[in-house]
């Protein structure tokens, strides 16, 4: 039996066969048709996609989407990169977040720059001025920052403060210095406090020269140096203190004493360091005065002699290292009480009398005290006010102001003892309990006024009086109290 090339095609009988390819063609039309109604499907789907991502964007695919709105359907495979490129786009509005995230680098750049220049300026300092940077340095800048919260005081002319028993006050650079026991405070009228210090003295003592001011316990070991806003130093020494002077220039001394001998003073420049050295062998040192220009200093000491107790005193310059003093001078039978050196000259202060120096050591007055009590005695630049006891049983007091020739220039009488004395300006101003007395030097006139009796002491700031107490300080105002007639 012979088989044909094509059997499956032309194998049969007659039509048979023919209608069997028919069927087979037409099955494989319908197949092909349904292919392409599937692919037509899926794009349509896949456009539909496209538009509601580009509505989603509106600032992207914007190409993409007008294709497809107008029929182009030849996205394929590489749409994807196209939707990324898109992104780039130059046009695109930033959002508030990303603006606020732009801001916030930029602060944190300026932050760190600003960080990495502190840095390099304190390697600067370090390295080049190290020896001016000290650890008190930082303490006075640090006072500037006032973090906590200070006391609630009275504003204006009258300032509280916490009482203390023994509060005494001076003015400094117009603010008022407290220093008791518990140590130092310093405030402004307007009720700042500029300074709070602690410590503990048992007999405390402050001077001034306008440009620091000194505290000392008499008796004690240390002297403790401050500004408006700072301690600047502390001196400690080995034996007791007795006395601090302060010149005008910067210059102080401290009398002391050292092994081996009875007396020291020592003196010292503005940067705190020893500038003079001046030991007693056979003589007590009590008291120093330096001159306004710091470059001479006087000195007040006792010793016995014979039975006798003899006052010495003695003038030096510190530039010159003699053993022997410029000037030296011996009264016996008398104590010391006090030694000030003012630009024209200085003047000695015992139990017998008041003795007036000129710069070139000639004694130009003396103010005998014999057969009178003397209480006190202050030098107010070139008057001295001395106050002697009157004779009876009322301890009444009388307040004479000698000139620096030795005469007197005002002598008061008053009834009571006086708690304190001070000189003005041209007046002068007595303080019995309850009672405050102003005297004019000049006219003479008087005037009496009725105080609380709280207030005990008496400060100056130069030209105005201020009314002291233990928890209080007022500035006089002759119509803030009651005048009282003249006896």
């Amino acid at each position: 039996m012979r088989l044909e090339k094509y059997p499956y095609e032309f194998r049969g009988v007659g039509q048979r066969g023919s209608e069997a390819n028919e069927a087979h063609k037409l099955d494989a039309s319908v197949r092909t048709s349904q292919k392409t109604n599937e692919i037509t499907d899926f794009i349509r789907e896949r456009g539909k996609a496209e538009r509601q991502k580009a509505d989603e964007k509106p600032c992207v695919f914007h190409r993409e989407r007008s294709d497809i709105e107008n029929g182009v359907t030849n996205l394929g495979a590489f749409s994807g990169f196209k939707e990324k490129s898109s992104k780039k786009n130059k046009q695109e509005t930033p959002t508030v977040a990303s603006h606020y995230t732009k801001l916030a680098r930029r602060a944190s750049f300026i932050r760190y720059a600003v960080l990495v220049f502190v840095l390099l300026f304190a390697v600067y300092s370090f390295s080049f001025h190290g020896s001016e940077i000290t650890v008190d340095n930082f303490e006075y800048m640090m006072k500037f920052l006032n973090v906590g919260e200070e006391a609630e005081m009275v504003k204006g002319s009258v300032l509280a403060f916490d009482g203390s028993k023994g509060n005494r006050g001076l003015t400094y650079k117009g603010d008022l210095a407290l220093l008791n026991e518990n140590g130092l405070t310093i405030t402004g009228w307007d009720g700042e406090v500029m300074l709070r210090e602690t410590f503990t003295f048992d007999h405390p003592k402050m001077v001034e020269n306008g440009i620091n001011i000194f505290c000392y316990d008499l008796g004690g070991k240390e002297v403790r140096i401050f500004n408006s806003y700072s301690q600047l130093a502390k001196l400690s020494f080995d034996y007791p203190v007795y006395c601090v002077s302060a010149s005008k220039s910067g210059e102080f001394a401290v009398v002391s004493s050292k092994k081996g001998y009875r007396s020291a003073v020592y003196v010292y420049d503005k940067d705190f360091r020893i500038r003079y050295t001046r030991l007693f062998g056979s003589e007590y040192a009590d008291f120093a005065s330096l001159s306004p220009d710091g470059q001479e200093f006087v000195t007040a000491s006792h010793f016995s002699q014979k039975g006798n107790l003899v006052t010495k005193i003695s003038k030096f310059n510190i530039n010159d290292d003699s053993d022997t003093p410029l000037f030296s001078q011996e009264y016996v039978g008398e104590v010391p009480l006090g030694i000030y050196y003012t630009d024209e000259g200085y003047r000695l202060l015992t139990t017998d009398a008041l003795r007036t120096f000129d710069n070139d050591n000639n004694c130009v007055a003396e103010v005998s005290f014999a057969e009178r009590e003397l209480l006190s005695g202050r030098v107010f630049g070139e008057r001295t006010l001395v106050n002697y006891g009157l004779d009876g049983l009322s301890g009444g007091t009388e307040a004479v102001i000698y000139r620096t020739d030795g005469s007197i220039e005002v002598s008061r009488r008053f009834d009571s003892a006086l708690t304190d004395a001070i000189i003005c300006g041209n007046k002068l101003y007595t303080l019995s309990p309850g009672v405050l007395t102003e005297s004019d030097i000049t006219t003479g006139n008087q005037n009496i006024y009725n105080i609380p009796t709280s207030y005990s002491a008496l400060v100056s700031d130069g030209e105005e009086l201020i009314l002291f107490s233990e928890n209080q300080a007022e500035y006089f105002d002759s119509s803030s109290f009651d005048r009282k007639e003249n006896n």
